[in-house]
């Protein structure tokens, strides 16, 4: 997958949803309020709608829910309002990220998708691509950034003993020494709601995205290190 590619297709599309916030939106639209697939919809000319349920599929006797729908000869995208407002999200940016990035793909049905997984073995190439577009747009990189900047005073943040109290003053060992290849340190950061003294709404709930997402995404931007 090439990251770069996908990733310039979220940041490009948010910005010409910016430029553009005074006719398709609001001029006083904040751009946290952008983050949302069916404003995303709106602006590409896409029809983008809420169902009850949207019916299963599968073979070989295993079924699944449909979690999103897209239809690009009807201009439409689909999103069932079975799962949690989370998983409607990122599935409803997802099947955005194949709208723009696969214009061959026609007509696509998706499971649930809750966010960004350390394990896409199971996964598509296609459907990495449309995961991780969904997660650019969802917690793009800049306003990341910032918001982390804001908690923690730092970027990246040094995780040293001091670090590692204010993060779990109950267990500061599993935040300085997590476990090779866990994602425990970036899941304390995404979900933290104080440091140092300050107190916050997290990171995974300011942008709404699962605590995994935005874990793997801190990871990612390199906003923490030893």
């Amino acid at each position: 997958m090439d990251r770069n590619r996908v990733e310039d297709a979220a940041i490009r599309l948010l910005r010409d949803m910016w430029r553009g916030r005074e006719s398709m939106f609001s001029k006083d639209i904040r751009p946290l309020e952008l983050l949302e697939p069916h404003l995303a919809a709106r602006f590409l000319g896409i029809k983008f709608e809420f169902h009850a349920g949207l019916g299963r599929f599968g073979d070989r006797g295993v079924q699944f829910e449909v979690a999103g729908f897209m239809d690009r000869q009807a201009r439409r995208i689909a999103v069932s309002r079975q799962f949690a407002m989370e998983i409607m999200r990122f599935t409803g940016a997802h099947e955005i990220g194949h709208w723009l990035l696969h214009p061959r793909e026609v007509m696509h049905r998706d499971r649930p998708i809750r966010g960004l997984s350390k394990d896409v073995t199971s996964r598509l190439p296609h459907e990495q691509e449309a995961d991780y577009f969904s997660a650019c747009f969802l917690a793009p990189r800049r306003l990341v950034t910032e918001a982390f900047a804001a908690r923690f005073q730092s970027t990246p943040l040094v995780i040293d003993e001091a670090a590692a109290f204010w993060l779990s003053p109950d267990d500061p060992e599993a935040v300085l020494r997590p476990e090779i290849g866990s994602l425990d340190r970036a899941l304390t950061l995404a979900t933290a709601r104080s440091y140092g003294n300050r107190h916050f709404e997290s990171l995974a709930m300011l942008f709404r995205v699962s605590p995994t997402t935005m874990a793997i995404r801190l990871e990612e931007l390199g906003l923490m290190r030893e």
